[in-house]
């Protein structure tokens, strides 16, 4: 049977059925109590929704790897990885197998933080008023958040139009107990996995105020409409893109930095920052300093082919640095140290997503034309700012976008809805989709495999 653990003062669930290989990580802490006797109390139910904020702040999730393996799968020329960990080489090889560390950890860490949510879910007649809106709200947020990086990782791009009858992940909506039959969850539709995502979002949105009344940094309703952009670009619905977007905007509660440097390396929120992990000496994890920064590992190896991309005068530039101990380009993004925050979504993304959208879509814009926003963000590191929507078209847009958000986890995930290419690999190529883990093959006959992996293929 799982166990709620009892850690420091906050409840975590352990994931028999999604824990890492690690046996030293196994054992049970002293303090743990069981689920069934855990869950009896309002304070109990608040102290799992921690929780799950703990689980996703890991360095297999948003600490790091969620934001560094959609990027290492769309580099080809622009940056290599020198490090010595292999499963970080062949994702950016586009090698990996199906036993693939990173694949696997990210894969049990992320169910093992839907798991949290769900039970903090069941827990909700223990609340009442503003308070079991909150907790549903920010479960439902955390929930809707993990599934979508789940299914854009590790399952084929969603089709505008189409039937998306591909497999997707499994969906699990309630809390896992025990290990039994009804465990073995087979994968659902990417088109159903969409769908809970935006109900899980758009339920958030509606449950949580503007600003969250217990932590800032916490999800609130802008933060929920800021990841609902994404999903609706995602989906190619610019329409509905650009409405989330707008609302983040013009909510007044974020503004851009001054520059483009002072939107990184804080040890706290920027008034940019939307969505941050926050990390500390006691909690968190920052995997994007320990492998991009030359204070720490320095695996990630700029090129001066993403160099290259740049306008000449582009202040972004100047946050690319050398390596004093062996001069190879490094982004300066990820500087701030091992307690640094690792950003999530800023607002500059939502800006290029209403520009991207509103010009896709066409007039009546919503918020702002195009050239103003795309001038937003160009004013900001300096460049000439456009003066006719005539000097620039969707190409720039989105070179734009990837100039910007290099880097941040999101390139891959652009190449594919914009049906691109990484090198001589189309978008939808099956090396840019990550395996399903041996262990979960293996374990679960209800369960089939992406194609160009070892398994039975769906």
């Amino acid at each position: 049977m799982k166990k709620l653990k009892l850690i420091a003062g906050t409840l975590f669930l352990s994931a028999f059925l999604f824990t890492a290989c690690d046996g030293l990580l196994d054992t049970t802490p002293k303090q743990s109590i069981d689920a069934t006797e855990a869950l009896t109390n309002a304070e109990n139910v608040k102290s799992v929704l921690i929780g799950a904020y703990d689980a996703i702040g890991g360095g297999d999730l948003y600490g790091g790897w969620f934001l560094m393996m959609p990027d290492f799968l769309a580099a080809d020329d622009e940056f290599d990885f020198s490090g010595t960990f292999f499963g970080p080489r062949q994702i950016r090889l586009k090698e990996q197998q199906y036993d693939n560390a990173n694949a696997t950890g990210t894969w049990i860490d992320a169910y093992d933080a839907i798991n949290i949510a769900n039970s903090a879910l069941d827990g909700l007649d223990l609340l009442e008023g503003d308070e079991r809106d909150r907790v549903e709200g920010e479960a439902k947020f955390i929930r809707g958040l993990i599934y979508f990086d789940l299914v854009r990782l590790y399952a084929t791009q969603y089709v505008a139009g189409g039937p998306n009858g591909q497999a997707g992940v499994p969906l699990v909506l309630t809390p896992t107990t025990t290990i039994d039959e009804s465990s073995n969850v087979a994968r659902s539709t990417v088109g159903e996995v969409y769908a809970q995502v935006i109900s899980d979002l758009t339920d958030a949105k509606s449950l949580l105020s503007d600003v969250n009344p217990v932590r800032s940094y916490y999800a609130n309703s802008m933060v929920a409409s800021a990841v609902l952009s994404r999903v609706y670009l995602q989906m190619e619905d610019y329409d509905n893109a650009r409405i989330e977007a707008d609302r983040v905007i013009a909510s007044g509660n974020y503004s851009l930095t001054d520059t483009y440097a002072d939107a990184f390396n804080n040890v706290e929120n920027s008034t940019e920052d939307i969505f941050s992990m926050q990390v500390s000496a006691q909690d968190g994890a920052n995997s994007m300093f320990t492998f991009y920064s030359a204070d720490s590992r320095g695996d990630v190896d700029i090129n001066q082919a993403h160099v290259d991309e740049y306008e000449a005068g582009d202040d972004r530039l100047n946050l690319f640095y050398n390596d004093p101990s062996d001069g190879v380009l490094r982004s300066g993004k990820w500087n701030d140290g091992v307690n640094g925050n690792v950003q999530q979504i800023r607002l500059a993304e939502m800006y290029l997503t209403r520009a991207e959208a509103n010009f896709r879509e066409g007039v009546p814009y919503v918020g702002a034309d195009p050239i103003d926003d795309l001038n937003e963000v160009r004013d900001r590191v300096n460049l000439p700012t456009y003066t006719l929507p005539t000097e620039f078209d969707l190409n720039d847009i989105l070179l734009e976008r990837k100039l910007e958000l290099m880097f941040e986890g999101q390139l891959l995930h652009d190449i594919k809805r914009t049906q691109g290419t990484v090198g001589t690999r189309s978008y939808d190529d099956p090396k840019l989709v990550l395996p399903i883990p041996r262990r979960e093959i293996d374990s679960n006959p209800n369960l089939c495999q992406n194609a160009s992996y070892t398994g039975p293929t769906c």
